[in-house]
């Protein structure tokens, strides 16, 4: 099989059961390219993500694409980005055309079954990640670091300059050790800057721009800390121009039901403002809109590190952000479980059961999730 198709072929499985937001993305990923495909290692996948946490767009989308482009190339990282996309931007375009609703009791139970299996995967990834990028006392301080400011702080910021601080803990105190692989292939620095030029371009010919493609531009431009960060930057270029607001909420809404990146709900913008009069047509152009800038800022910082991770002082800085990692994702984790989706005793059982049935592999997690939901739904 073809790299580039086995990489669309594995994020499409991916866009169909991922349920439960960005972090809860990571730690599928982490799953099925770490554990079960062995298509990275765990410190460069942690390197990788460390690097999406630093530029604005949509994290785990960022992080999916990186991995297939290590994987297959350019065409890699597009049709993993396509996979993984896909589901969820297909749904959001039908519930915009009102062939479709996702309120519904059933519906309902579907969403809190998944929410218990996306935390007890959670679960499992922070534990294999705590147990290799901070197996020694230093780095789980610096991930007991990260973990304590991010509870008590919660600006979407704090988790760049936690992963800076991390690094540059790590240049001063750790070693460089082997964990860094060397790059496949040399890095061409042109296209770096030719990427990082087109991002900056096209923002500023947003700015000003009254348009709803322009708009959807500069909110994923600017947002940092996730899909939900981007609503209110959304909202404003939407409503009331393009949308009465009740009609924005209610798409939002519905995006929490799917699978797959926050960031498609601009399919559904891109139905409901009416762009190029054609939905489908809109709503790809919505979408391209929203993900472009993250992936331009993407392919640009990863050519430029690509030529400074082979030294030193960036090796040890990478232990050291890798270490922050396991603390953001170990306040991801306990934010999950606190925020409403374990109600009950019979939740955090469930959440116990899945997590152990995970740990022993005894049924593959896309398997598991499909049983979670219609265990959910059943139950309602």
């Amino acid at each position: 099989m073809h790299a580039a198709l086995e990489c669309f072929i594995v994020a499409l499985r991916l866009g169909l059961t991922s349920f439960g937001g960005p972090v809860a993305h990571v730690s599928y990923f982490r799953e099925e390219y770490v554990s079960r495909r062995g298509w990275i290692s765990e410190s460069r996948f942690a390197e990788l993500m460390s690097l999406t946490q630093f530029i604005p767009g949509p994290g785990s989308s960022q992080l999916g694409a990186a991995i297939g482009y290590e994987r297959a190339g350019l065409l890699g990282g597009l049709a993993a980005w396509i996979g993984f996309t896909l589901p969820s931007a297909i749904v959001l375009i039908l519930v915009a055309l009102g062939m479709g609703d996702l309120s519904g009791e059933a519906a309902q139970g579907a969403v809190r079954g998944l929410k218990l299996i996306a935390l007890a995967v959670v679960a499992g990834a922070w534990l294999g990640m705590r147990s290799s990028l901070a197996p020694d006392l230093r780095r789980l301080s610096i991930a007991l670091l990260v973990f304590l400011m991010l509870w008590l702080f919660t600006a979407p910021w704090m988790t760049v300059l936690m992963i800076t601080i991390s690094g540059l803990i790590g240049v001063f105190t750790l070693s460089a050790g082997e964990q860094i692989e060397k790059e496949k292939t040399p890095s061409r620095g042109i296209y770096a800057w030719l990427a990082l030029l087109a991002f900056f371009s096209l923002l500023f010919l947003s700015i000003g721009n009254s348009g709803p493609l322009a708009g959807i531009y500069r909110a994923g431009s600017l947002v940092f800390g996730g899909g939900h960060v981007v609503l209110p930057l959304l909202q404003e270029s939407m409503v009331p121009q393009y949308m009465d607001k009740q009609v924005f909420l209610g798409g939002y809404g519905a995006t929490q039901g799917v699978p797959g990146p926050v960031f498609t709900f601009a399919a559904f913008l891109g139905v409901k403002a009416d762009i190029f009069g054609n939905p489908w047509l809109g709503a790809g152009a919505a979408l391209i809109a929203v993900f472009l800038p993250g992936m331009l800022l993407l392919g640009g910082t990863m050519k430029i590190w690509g030529r400074l991770r082979g030294k030193r002082w960036a090796q040890r800085a990478v232990n050291g952000a890798n270490a922050g990692v396991v603390g953001v994702l170990g306040v991801a984790l306990l934010r999950m479980a606190t925020d409403g989706s374990i109600l009950n005793l019979a939740d955090a059982l469930g959440v116990l059961i899945l997590f152990m049935i995970l740990r022993k592999k005894l049924i593959p997690v896309w398997a598991l999730v499909i049983i979670a939901a219609a265990g959910g739904a059943l139950f309602a």
